[in-house]
């Protein structure tokens, strides 16, 4: 995978961020739940989630971004619906736009885990990464990995461990659990659960992700 900074429209990407002093991002399955919902509130009209992985300090997703026309409508709107917005801040590159949205969610997210636990600061380490796939066979890869992928949420460095009451999980629940273990979703079961419309984890068709995967690797490296 190669390290970029700007996304752009109908192309593929790995996005993933991790959390401060090696906590757990999340510190519950109710946690992993509402981050979801977030990301499907904030990022649904700008991209597809292709695979979501919770990981032992952060989050990561393979993504699809949506059509320029569709991002800059969804910013459109979102920016006449706020009373926060600025009208000197107005974005007009896609990148920055998508870049925007992440970092509402982000910021959303920590803020009301915060109110929910009292705790007080910032939850994210640093800005969030995005990877282009080299190959398709490389993105099938990742895409493998992170579907089969299984770890323990607990804290695993005492000096960064919080209260056991908190942070402990049965075995049972972490093995079953596709919020906590990375446990494979059911698609149709938890999209009717939690309501998450741009998550679609069913595998992109071969000729379409090879496809998407060589035209977002010329349009940031076209040598």
């Amino acid at each position: 995978m190669l390290q970029i900074k700007k996304m752009a429209a109908r192309h593929v990407y790995l996005i993933r961020g991790a959390s401060v002093a090696n906590s757990p991002f999340f510190e519950s399955e109710d946690d992993c739940k509402l981050f979801l919902q977030y990301v499907d509130r904030y990022l649904s009209s700008y991209m597809t989630v292709n695979m979501f992985q919770n990981n032992h300090d952060g989050w990561a997703m393979i993504v699809s971004t949506r059509s320029s026309d569709e991002i800059k409508k969804a910013y459109k709107n979102r920016r006449e619906q706020s009373k926060k917005c600025k009208k000197k801040n107005k974005y007009t590159e896609v990148w920055r736009m998508l870049s925007d949205q992440v970092r509402i969610l982000l910021s959303t997210y920590v803020k009301a885990t915060n109110q929910k636990t009292g705790r007080k600061g910032g939850k994210v380490r640093c800005s969030y990464e995005r990877f282009v796939f080299v190959s398709a066979e490389e993105a099938q890869a990742v895409h493998s990995q992170m579907e089969q992928q299984r770890h323990d949420q607990r804290q695993p460095r005492k000096r960064y461990r919080p209260a056991k009451k908190l942070h402990k999980i049965r075995k049972k629940l972490l093995r079953s659990s596709p919020y906590l273990s990375c446990a494979p979703f059911d698609v149709e079961e938890k999209m009717a659960e939690i309501g998450v419309r741009c998550l679609n984890l069913t595998a992109l068709v071969n000729d379409v992700l090879r496809h998407l995967v060589k035209a977002t690797l010329l349009h940031h490296f076209p040598t």
